[in-house]
């Protein structure tokens, strides 16, 4: 399936851009790596983009005129560069895994690749602007010279009480999407670089200079960057200058100037749950009678960020659950939240119901299972099933094991394997980047519920992170759900 969608020009303008819903797993690089919790790719020398790339670009002059398709495909999903005063637009296109600038003339319908350009990405949305009539690309640092070495040793001590992390550094990001920011010499076909290699966040033009965000080490800061800035000359009047320092979190890997994906389609049935501290959400959707409790951990405030569950052909209804969980929360003030939910929401649905989430939303799930006999079995999606694995906390709890060992225990679905007495079905990518979630996660809870003598099933995804959003995955996913909630709920 494809997705259309405009993007305009601040001067008229526009571009009618179609992309496929879902990336293909065979555009995605084996070789991507992952910082912190984002996944970057070497070869764009930025970061690893989750959605695919552009199949079709139509420009528009202005509303009235025609449309002109660029005979350019597999165009790097980001924003286009659009100049002021002059029918020229710019973006990148992917070719063998590398990029390469591109200019298009829509008064004169051509358009020009700079195939002997490599450009670079590194965390920049976008990664090219027109600063004048010249447009600025990134371009990937010089190779080094100098061998790895094997490194020398490490001595840390510390004293606590505190939390200990180790993280990487941003010289260990520098070392793979550091870059230039350069002027393309369109006759030459050469881009000359305008400053040192530099973790590059956005470029943007301000009175005919070029204005470049980039990160700096700040321990202090959740991300371990702060933004700083500069301002570079185009006429060669000046070396560049320092500007203001900025905070910022550092970006995901899906570029903006995309619409978001469609909100989901809520059906007339819509209720609101008394969990004696928040109101819980019920929500149908899909067709047929519901054969899916599909739980979502949320904020009592905040939006709705965790993904549905695919469509199947089953009904599904949507639990959105803000829990109450306060700096002292015990065993005995959180069960009745999830259970009495649960319960609740079991009594508006007629038949047999299987549970399901994802990430700590998988642990509500299973939870509710082990202490719910009615429900009929689960779906446990990118889990952390063993919360002594994390023991200096998580999103809701924030005592340690030792402080807190009944809570961790609770929620650790490997303590309560024994309980899981239903059908539940695994699903984990082998590249789930967030450190609480492994895919040993749940290949130990498949091993713990069969030890037991319960049933499992559980379903690997390669090249897959914490969420899934490959077609190959996504269909394959819709079968085994399928299967699962016919094969259970009879």
């Amino acid at each position: 399936m494809l997705d259309s969608w405009r993007e305009s020009s601040t001067t008229g303008p526009w571009a009618w851009l179609t992309a496929p819903i879902e990336p293909s797993i065979s555009q995605a690089n084996p070789a991507t790596v992952c910082w912190r919790d984002r996944w970057v790719d070497p070869d764009l020398v930025g970061l690893a983009s989750d959605r695919a790339p552009l199949t079709r670009i139509e420009i528009h002059p202005d509303d009235t005129s025609p449309g002109w398709t660029l005979p350019v495909t597999n165009v790097l999903p980001a924003p286009l560069a659009w100049h002021l005063d002059r029918p020229l637009v710019a973006g990148l296109v992917v070719r063998d895994r590398h990029a390469h600038p591109w200019v298009a003339d829509y008064a004169a319908r051509t358009v020009t690749v700079f195939d002997r350009v490599r450009a670079a990405t590194s965390l920049a949305r976008p990664p090219l602007v027109w600063v004048g009539d010249r447009l600025v690309v990134l371009i990937p640092s010089p190779p080094t010279s100098t061998p790895l070495a094997h490194g020398n040793p490490v001595a840390l001590e510390a004293t606590g009480p505190g939390y200990v992390k180790f993280q990487p550094t941003l010289s260990e990001l520098a070392a793979v999407v550091a870059a230039r920011p350069a002027a393309l010499d369109p006759p030459a076909g050469q881009a000359i670089g305008l400053t040192d290699p530099l973790v590059v966040r956005r470029l943007t033009a301000l009175d005919g200079e070029l204005h470049v965000e980039y990160a700096e080490d700040d321990p202090a800061s959740e991300d371990g960057l702060s933004w700083s800035g500069l301002t570079v000359p185009m006429d060669g009047s000046g070396p560049p200058r320092r500007a203001t320092k900025t905070h910022h979190r550092l970006p995901r890997g899906a570029p903006p100037g995309r619409t978001a994906p469609a909100p989901e389609i809520t059906s007339p049935m819509s209720i609101t749950i008394d969990t004696g501290h928040h109101q819980a959400r019920l929500t149908q959707h899909g067709e047929g009678p519901v054969a899916v409790l599909w739980l979502r951990d949320t904020r009592p405030t905040g939006t709705v960020t965790l993904p549905p569950l695919l469509d199947t052909g089953y009904g599904v209804a949507n639990l959105d659950l803000p829990l109450h969980w306060p700096p002292d929360a015990t065993v005995e003030s959180l069960h009745p939240q999830i259970v009495g939910a649960v319960r609740a929401a079991l009594a508006t649905i007629d038949g047999p119901v299987l549970v399901g989430g994802h990430s700590f939303s998988a642990t509500l799930a299973l939870y509710a299972l082990a202490h719910i006999p009615e429900l009929r079995g689960a779906i446990a999606h990118s889990g952390c099933y063993n919360r002594t694995l994390t023991p200096t906390g998580w999103q809701h709890e924030k005592r340690h094991l030792w402080q807190a060992p009944e809570i961790y225990r609770a929620f650790s679905a490997l303590e309560f394997a024994h309980q899981l007495n239903r059908p539940v079905l695994l699903a984990h990518g082998t590249k789930d980047s967030n450190p609480a979630t492994t895919p040993e996660q749940s290949v130990e809870l498949y091993r713990a519920i069969v030890a037991n003598g319960g049933t499992a099933r559980l379903l690997l995804l390669p090249g897959a992170g914490h969420a899934f959003y490959y077609a190959e995955h996504l269909a394959f996913l819709r079968t085994e759900h399928r299967n699962w909630i016919m094969r259970w709920t009879r």
